[in-house]
């Protein structure tokens, strides 16, 4: 019986977080999806891909950041 147990646990916590993942990153009435499942994966690549988590936040900052103003036209 342990061995069911363990078995269960084993294949139900990927399983639970696959559906889990499935429900946030589905789509709403209107056709916008969620973001939650973002915040997710932000997590386990912070403690597992330090890098990647460095990335995305430079990459949010970067289009946060405004557009420079275009340069003056040159007076002929």
């Amino acid at each position: 019986m342990d061995i069911l147990a363990v078995l269960a646990a084993v294949l139900g916590v990927p399983a639970l977080l696959a559906g889990l993942w499935y429900w946030t990153s589905r789509q709403s009435k209107h056709g916008v999806r969620r973001a939650a499942a973002g915040g997710m994966l932000g997590i386990a690549d912070e403690i597992f891909r330090p890098e990647t988590h460095q990335a995305h936040q430079i990459q949010k900052i970067q289009h946060e950041l405004p557009a420079p103003a275009p340069a003056p036209k040159p007076k002929r």
